[in-house]
């Protein structure tokens, strides 16, 4: 569901709360506490005077909305900006920035902010399977982001980097995450959690430490120049290429990223790689993860830091 898509179809709150409703329970609401289905709905308006839709159940008498206890919760944001900005970040394949979202959607920097963060928060993979298996092949390469700090020197520059690790199947999944430094000890944890030992091959580029993490029947070492200059195909340019998809969006969209939600940003970049064939269905698929998500308080996401 695109934007033009979402703009014809949620011309009113209503409607929206209409297809949240649908979205959480699709069997009938039921109860957040006891989980009884006699659920009476009452119609109101909030503080703000936007629609306002509650439901008192009628075992235990609690009162709760269709966004108690989701990404939703708290927010005085009507649902249609809501689900315009959850489209525009579901189809930008590089990103959009918080700053083009308030644009879009009318709102100021730092509640366009906290908005993009709570729908970046729906889109972590959580327990996703690991990558590869029997008769897969993965990629893996790391990189780095940042540096080149004004008037410090090299050093300073090359200290301000922060190291990521990409792993893609070839035509599959991917996952990116920071990392403290490309040595084994670091590297190892992220393959033992997201890397399936049963893979056929596993393909990295020549750098030594993967010959002390992986074992030799499964990997192959690859250099992508002779490659080209052979005319040949394969090494790491799948998860190259997302790790170029991403940057070109750190630069174009982003500008600057701090290190305190860099994982935020890979995952959500992930999410979206990830479901790359299933462009109809994204926005619901993020819906769905938003629904089922836990309240994000500003303070939370902010650590108390800024």
């Amino acid at each position: 569901m695109n934007l033009l898509k979402i703009a014809q179809t949620f011309k009113t709150e209503d409607q929206a709360l209409d297809y949240l409703v649908a979205a959480r329970w699709p069997e009938g609401v039921r109860c957040l506490a006891c989980g009884h289905n006699k659920v009476y709905r009452i119609d109101t308006t909030g503080k703000s005077g936007k629609p306002c839709r509650l439901f008192e159940c009628g075992e235990c008498g609690l009162h709760f909305s269709a966004t108690t206890g989701t990404l939703f919760h708290d927010s005085h944001l009507p649902l249609t900006k809501w689900f315009a900005a959850m489209a525009l970040m579901a189809e930008a394949k590089k990103g959009i920035s918080a700053n083009q979202v308030a644009r879009h959607i009318g709102t100021t920097y730092k509640t366009a902010w906290y908005l993009c963060h709570r729908i970046r928060n729906a889109m972590n993979e959580g327990t996703m399977p690991p990558l590869g298996g029997p008769g897969k092949i993965v990629e893996i390469d790391e990189s780095y982001l940042g540096g080149k700090v004004r008037r410090q020197g090299v050093k300073a520059g090359r200290d301000n980097k922060v190291a990521i690790l990409a792993m893609a199947e070839r035509g599959g999944r991917a996952h990116l995450q920071t990392i403290s430094n490309a040595k084994a000890a670091s590297i190892r944890p992220v393959l033992e959690a997201h890397l399936n030992p049963e893979t056929d091959k596993v393909v990295t580029d020549a750098a030594c430490v993967y010959g002390t993490i992986i074992p030799a029947e499964q990997h192959e070492q690859a250099i992508n120049k002779d490659l080209i200059r052979s005319r040949g195909f394969g090494g790491t340019y799948t998860v190259d290429s997302a790790i170029a998809l991403f940057k070109r969006g750190f630069i174009g969209a982003y500008h600057k990223l701090s290190p305190d939600h860099l994982d935020s940003y890979l995952s959500e970049f992930s999410w979206r790689f990830n479901r790359r064939h299933m462009q109809p269905q994204m926005f619901d698929l993020l819906l769905g993860k938003v629904v089922s998500g836990k309240p994000l308080t500003y303070k939370k996401l902010t650590r108390e830091m800024f």
